[in-house]
């Protein structure tokens, strides 16, 4: 049967096809001089230098490489916690969008219950953007906001193969409007053009949400949730002996082709949410780092200077319960998305905390165990950036599979450590003469397990700094003495970290004090280095190694 032409008006799908050509030059010379020559390509792989990452963005916040953000509804609860006395972001730099509070998206309640129009190929584009224009003016009235937008839209996806379980009411109501134009249709046919139609209508409303906001609120960093995603997080292969992690390489395909929906971001958003069957297991923790390592992936395919930054969506509750994450899940979900170096990270949740009891629960788990890790764990990164890459990038793994986290000692262990030395001198009448560190020095181990991803630039791209400067020691003490946070304003000293000296005029201090009455720490970061005696860069490395190489290829 003849295809016919297509019946009535339909946006067409974007061909974002590249070509990549790849040119090689081979240097032919005998067998017995090439061996020194890979011998000592051997040597230099194994000294594990990393390669140079491309560049990231400036972080959003100045001196935060990684940023926890507040995004749990919480103003009806009287005496809350301020998320601010924990490092973190909250009102203000945060606002999520979803399908009902942004436009007129379309989608279902259930398959008998259309909201506006259901479908996407029943969007009026005209009416949709006039509608979002009001919204996001209602919500962020600053035309210069600066801060995070997400566009929660989860209830299709623009692709037809995954709209699955659920969404596949979706396609079926796409095929019925296709059979109601082409009752003749063959189901095959009618299949082939349910599809077009779908996904080119499904990009359309995407595409131009995207563009109406980005005009409106330009310095906002914009981009759709829960893309991307690797699907592969059923938490009954996740708990599998045999679990892998892997994202699938027909997963990442699909990504590749959504490279229309990633150039019109300007953040990536992917979604970090835990079952209680997979709270704790080894295999929990490759899907999530899977979905992480995909997530960064992604954010350098658009082609621009820069990557992407990755804020991804951490859901602060077990899917399908009420209870929180555990400290080894936040380990999982932020500790992870920290040493593989995306941004930040926003504790996220829709619905609004309201009950008595709720409001108890979250102020007991923000202060116990979310707060005191995100002191942490955003501290740690500040002295890694600052120690490592003189602030001018983030650390990020060199091997993304490793289980290198940036994290501090926990301040109860170091002072408990540092009372029990100061008693055992005073009881022997002896002064402690031993200044090593009860703790080694992070900065060192560090050194070990990642790398700089330098920022790009107004003044230009440091990217050619490839290998970790001989920084400032982080070794010290940390200390924690944190007020009640609930009830009344207080003043709370969270965290006290001092490194001294080691050598040189290398010093680091962080310092986090609050500010009167409002218990948000006030950072304070001071960096010198001795300007000493610097690692040999990768690049001079391979030039000395290629250098040898010739010598020895010169020779009869």
């Amino acid at each position: 049967m003849q295809e016919q032409p297509w019946p009535w008006n339909m946006i067409g799908c974007e061909s974002l096809k590249g070509t990549h050509t790849f040119s090689s030059a081979f240097l032919q010379v005998q067998p017995p001089i090439l061996l020194p020559f890979f011998l000592l390509l051997a040597a230099f792989a194994d000294l594990g230098i990393a390669g140079p990452l491309q560049p990231a963005c400036p972080p959003l916040l100045s001196g935060q490489p990684f940023i926890i953000f507040w995004g749990i509804p919480d103003s009806s609860c009287s005496g809350r916690p301020d998320p601010r006395s924990f490092g973190m972001e909250r009102e203000g730099r945060v606002a999520v969008f979803y399908e009902d509070t942004l436009g007129n998206y379309p989608y279902f309640i259930d398959k008998d219950t259309p909201v506006n129009g259901g479908l996407p190929q029943h969007t009026r584009l005209d009416n949709h953007l006039q509608k979002t224009q009001q919204d996001l003016e209602a919500v962020l009235p600053a035309p210069r906001y600066l801060g995070l937008g997400v566009l929660r839209y989860a209830e299709w996806v623009p692709q037809w193969s995954r709209n699955r379980e659920r969404q596949a009411m979706y396609l079926e109501a796409s095929r019925n409007l296709l059979k109601t134009f082409f009752p003749h249709w063959t189901p095959e046919e009618v299949e082939k053009w349910s599809q077009v139609d779908f996904e080119a209508t499904a990009q359309s409303v995407m595409v131009e949400t995207l563009r109406e906001v980005k005009r409106l609120r330009p310095k906002a960093l914009w981009g759709v949730s829960p893309y991307p995603s690797c699907y592969n997080g059923d938490p009954a292969q996740t708990i599998l002996a045999n679990f892998t992690g892997q994202c699938p390489a027909t997963e990442m395909a699909l990504n590749d082709e959504l490279l229309w929906l990633w150039k019109r971001c300007s953040a990536l958003y992917p979604l970090l949410t835990l079952e209680k069957l997979q709270s704790g297991t080894s295999g929990a923790r490759l899907y999530l780092s899977s979905q992480i390592r995909e997530s960064l992936r992604v954010s350098s395919l658009t082609g621009t200077a820069f990557d992407l930054p990755v804020f991804p969506l951490v859901k602060s509750v077990y899917a399908s319960t009420n209870t929180f994450l555990s400290q080894a899940d936040l380990v999982t979900t932020i500790g992870e998305s920290a040493a593989m170096g995306t941004a930040g990270v926003v504790i996220w949740e829709r619905s609004e905390t309201k009950t008595e009891r709720e409001c108890q629960d979250l102020a007991e788990f923000v202060r116990k165990v979310l707060g005191p890790y995100s002191i942490n764990v955003t501290t740690a990164t500040r002295l890694c950036s600052a120690s490592l890459c003189q602030g001018k990038g983030r650390c990020v793994r060199q091997n993304s599979e490793s289980s290198a986290y940036l994290h501090l000692p926990p301040p109860s262990e170091v002072v408990e450590k540092v009372t029990e030395k100061a008693e055992a001198a005073k009881a022997t009448d002896q002064p402690d003469t031993n200044t090593k560190p009860a703790e080694p020095d992070p900065a060192e181990i560090w050194k070990k397990d990642f790398q700089c991803q330098w920022y790009k630039t107004a003044d230009g791209d440091v990217s050619d700094q490839q290998s970790p400067q001989d920084g400032a020691s982080v070794a010290g003490t940390v200390k924690e003495n944190a007020g009640d946070v609930i009830g009344t304003t207080t003043t709370s000293t969270i965290a006290s970290t001092t490194a001294f000296r080691t050598k040189g005029a290398s010093v680091i201090e962080l310092r986090g004090s609050s500010s009167p009455g409002t218990g948000s720490p006030t950072p304070l970061l001071e960096v010198t280095t001795d300007g000493g005696n610097k690692p040999l860069s990768a690049p001079n490395l391979t030039v000395l190694l290629l250098l040898v190489a010739g010598s020895l290829c010169l020779e009869p």
